[in-house]
């Protein structure tokens, strides 16, 4: 998860212009006499019920950003809000560090406070009379989709150079009504507006209503009548009990009873989203599916939806191609149904219609934009396919009802393996496109705040439905359901504080398909598959099925999905008609950094999250350069927290100064300036001030309770950190020796001098254990158990013979080897001992009676039996 810098920043705070921005111009009052109409009350006075729906009244383009308030829509340039508030600052700061600042730091202040004043931001004027709960900008930012309950109007935005011009007043804007007889208050409410991502230029609009109607709308602007109606128009319901591709598939219009169909009671479209972006790096057919979630927890799949123009990389062409060549070599090679078979003909005849077209060839206006090329909507099969679902998400043993509220699908990444194989170019990605899962993942959003992170195995594909002329062909058999295989389910809502109008919404991240806000009524989450890619990316390319079911539970019991609340509500306890979060939108970009944006009632509430430019690049630090010393902090740096905002109970008009205006007629108001008189009017009045005067006098003492409590917080914090520094301080004069008594008759070390010797002791401690770990390290490697070279087991074969040959026999001695050298040398040892036995022998018999004695009184050897004896010991010698 990425580090949270810091929450709200002062230029989106109170009193600067970006606080502004987000608070009506109306002055609020405590007691919410003269609020704004409360979102389930239409602006032109009539009650509607309460709206659920997704909350995305906050859009972007660029730094531009969109946002609804009341029901006006503000724009304004995030860096522009900043520098406004900054600059100001600034020059104070610089004024007030001059030796001349004191005097004129008071005008330096006032002419803040006039440019303060000043609007940053321009209103924009568009004829929409209900309450406007959605704001979708096209993908090349000229369009704005404005969508309400019912309908849907499309607005031209002006270029952002308005921003800079001196007029600050407000814009009326050309906005056009989507389906002026389509989208209306008589008819299904709209349950989601898209923008295809493969549309030409960005002008193709998919419109879902919550009776299961999807409509494709190509717009131009020079051309009024493409707003009014549709180029598709498919009834979901109808198509999901379709039989042939010639059956009628369009919506009912204006005053056409639709009739009854089990089907239509489940499949109330909760959400819909597209499975890719149109990117180069993803395989070809997610761009081309369209998701749509159902309320009662179905997931139905419509691929291939396209307009009848359409554009897209060469990659995506190329993807498709290959693939339905290779699909339909194997399906020659292996057996098949006839359903297989006959979608598999389906697929390759529509991509060879479209390898045969000669598209054309746009290029955006930026220089680093990449060519596409556009082409044109194959007419075999057909413009309608198949409706693919509903999707089996829970095993059958599980009971559980799954009330939805929002899709997010990841598309799956290209193989560049298989793509390029046998040419020579290659394709310029990144190291972030080609960390991904080689299938779809789709992530499924409950109004209880639950997140299902699904795997689409199977993957979805272009099908259709048969044509009446293949009946005699084609066999109508019922295939197996199409499963998702729920990855991890995640819960961001507590059951407590579960709202009755509570619809939780996706917001992708920038950073990382792989990641993602959940925005409800208790704040924002984040969420990010990322742990599971690199393992779980192994175990889907693997070939081999041994130990899969063990390696998967390991998987399984691994850390899974990070999920982390990011943003919590500051006051939950102040009573707010509209305090819920509105869905959050993410950018990230050098003059503001990554940076997300949400909205709480009528206050901005932002995140700055740490980017680290370096977290993609890969880990080349080598294993010798690691520090394995422990990284010590003396003081622990304590969590984020955003900054104090003060409540508007704080800074809020009293309504006690219109009292009179509102609650007192006119005929009756000359008698509050004569002597107050005991009567039921009188009772009546001060019963109604005191009402009012209560609900201010409880909304200020809330407030002043929270702020007391804050206050007391940060007491015991300024306690605590006081304590911390103490506790530093004593550890410096410790290591400096200060803290020694001055009583002591030797003179001991003090200052830097401690320091010093420290520091040398601990070098030569160092040095003394690096050295016994290099003795240790090459004792080890000397008894490291390696195998012997060929040599050095032919020389100790040749000692154990040489010992074998010297010393005493063992146990295992082969006795074929009886003259052995020890042997030898045995017998002469043993013939020694007997001559030296009989030489002692002998003179012991002749003793003094010897006959022949010398004259030193020893006996002499006779010389033939010495010669004798020496030759044989000769003998025996040079034997050897």
């Amino acid at each position: 998860m990425p580090k949270i810098i810091s929450y709200t920043p002062a230029w989106l705070s109170r009193p600067a212009p970006g606080f502004k921005l987000f608070s009506s111009s109306t002055k609020p009052s405590l007691s919410g006499s003269l609020d704004t109409k409360s979102e389930n009350t239409s602006v032109n006075g009539k009650n509607s019920h309460k709206y659920l729906g997704p909350r995305r009244i906050l859009a972007r383009r660029g730094n531009d950003i969109f946002v609804v308030v009341g029901n006006t829509i503000r724009w304004a340039n995030l860096c522009t809000l900043r520098d406004v508030w900054e600059e100001p600052h600034q020059s104070i700061e610089d004024i007030a560090q001059s030796p001349r600042g004191k005097g004129i730091s008071n005008g330096a202040h006032d002419a803040e406070e006039k440019d303060l004043s000043t609007d940053s931001y321009r209103t924009l004027k568009v004829p929409v009379s209900e309450q406007i709960r959605q704001l979708v900008p096209s993908p090349n930012g000229d369009l704005l989709a404005i969508v309400t309950s019912h309908t849907v109007h499309i607005a031209i935005l002006p270029d952002s150079s308005h921003l800079a011009q001196p007029d600050t007043g407000p814009i009326r804007l050309k906005t056009h009504t989507l389906g002026p007889t389509t989208h209306v208050l008589s008819q299904s409410p709209v349950a989601s507006a898209l923008w295809h991502p493969l549309g030409v230029a960005g002008n193709c609009l998919v419109t879902v209503t919550a009776e299961a109607v999807v409509r494709i709308w190509e717009l131009n602007r020079e051309n009024r009548w493409s707003f009014d109606s549709p180029t598709l128009a498919i009834d979901l319901k109808k198509l999901a009990n379709g039989k042939s591709a010639e059956d009628d598939f369009s919506a009912a219009g204006i005053g056409r009873n639709r009739g009854f169909s089990l089907d239509g009671l489940d499949m109330e479209v909760a959400s819909a989203c597209f499975g890719g972006t149109g990117s180069d790096t993803e395989s070809g057919w997610p761009s081309m599916t369209l998701w749509i979630a159902m309320k009662e927890g179905d997931v139905y799949a419509l691929c291939p939806l396209l307009p009848s123009k359409w554009q897209c990389p060469d990659t995506v062409v190329s993807v498709l191609t290959t693939a339905t060549v290779a699909k339909a070599g194997f399906m020659q090679d292996e057996m098949c149904t006839l359903e297989e078979q006959r979608q598999c003909d389906e697929q390759y005849q529509w991509m060879t219609e479209v390898d045969k077209q000669e598209p054309i060839s746009i290029t955006e206006e930026s220089e680093f934009s990449k060519e596409t090329k556009v082409y044109e909507r194959p007419t075999y099969p057909g413009p309608i396919p198949k409706l693919q679902g509903p999707f089996r998400i829970l095993p059958d043993e599980i009971e559980e009802d799954l009330e939805l509220s929002d899709i997010y699908v990841i598309a799956s990444k290209v193989d560049s393996e298989e793509l390029l194989r046998g040419e020579e170019q290659e394709l310029d990605y990144d190291a972030a496109d080609e960390a991904g899962l080689s299938t779809s993942v789709v992530c499924l959003l409950t109004r209880t705040g639950r997140v299902l992170v699904c795997l689409d195995l199977d993957g979805v594909e272009a099908r259709w439905l048969p044509s009446k002329k293949l009946k005699t062909k084609y066999t109508s058999q019922a295939g197996q359901q199409p499963q998702l295989v729920v990855l991890e389910a995640l819960d961001t809502l507590q059951p407590d504080f579960i709202a009755d109008t509570e619809w939780p919404a996706f917001s992708p991240d920038v950073r990382s398909p792989y990641s993602f806000f959940v925005t409800h009524s208790q704040g924002v989450f984040f969420v990010s598959i990322d742990p599971w890619l690199a393992n779980l990316e192994s175990e889907l390319q693997s070939t081999s099925n041994a130990g899969a079911e063990f390696r998967m539970g390991v998987l399984v019991k691994g850390s899974g999905c990070l999920r982390e609340y990011v943003l919590r509500p500051e006051r939950s306890d102040e009573a707010d008609d509209d305090g819920s979060f509105a869905t959050c939108i993410i950018l990230q970009n050098s003059d503001l950094g990554y940076f997300l944006m949400t909205v709480a009632g009528e206050q901005p509430q932002a995140i700055i999250f740490d980017a680290p430019e370096n977290e993609l690049l890969p880990d080349t630090t080598s294993a010798s350069d690691v520090n394995h010393e422990p990284d010590v902090r003396l003081l622990t740096v304590g969590p984020t927290r955003a900054a104090y905002q003060p409540p508007k109970s704080f800074w809020a008009a009293s309504s006690l100064s219109t009292f009179v205006d509102t609650h007192v007629q006119s005929r009756h108001r000359k008698t509050l300036k004569e002597e107050i008189r005991l009567s039921t009017a009188t009772l009546d009045l001060v019963t109604a001030a005191h009402r009012v005067l209560s609900q201010e006098t409880y909304q200020l003492g809330i407030a002043a309770a929270d702020l007391f409590r804050r206050c007391e917080r940060l007491q015991e914090e300024f306690r605590d950190q006081i304590r911390r520094a103490n506790e530093v301080a004593s550890r410096i004069d410790q290591v400096n020796g200060e803290d020694a008594d001055d009583y002591e008759e030797k003179e001991r070390v003090r200052g830097s001098e401690k320091i010093n010797e420290r520091l040398e002791v601990a070098k030569s401690r160092q040095q003394e254990l690096a050295a016994r770990h290099e003795a240790l390290r090459r004792k080890l490697a000397k008894a490291s158990a390696r195998d012997l070279s060929e040599k050095e087991q032919a020389w100790v074969v040749e000692v154990k013979k040489l010992g074998s040959t010297v010393l005493e026999p063992t146990e295992d001695h082969d006795e074929e080897h009886e003259h052995e050298l020890w042997q030898r040398y045995q017998e002469a040892r043993e013939l020694a001992a007997d001559l030296i036995s009989h030489s002692q022998k002998v003179t012991a018999d002749d003793g003094p009676q010897s006959s022949n004695p010398n004259k030193s009184g020893t006996f002499r050897v006779p010389p033939d039996i010495r010669k004798a004896k020496v030759a044989q010991v000769m003998g025996l010698l040079e034997r050897e």
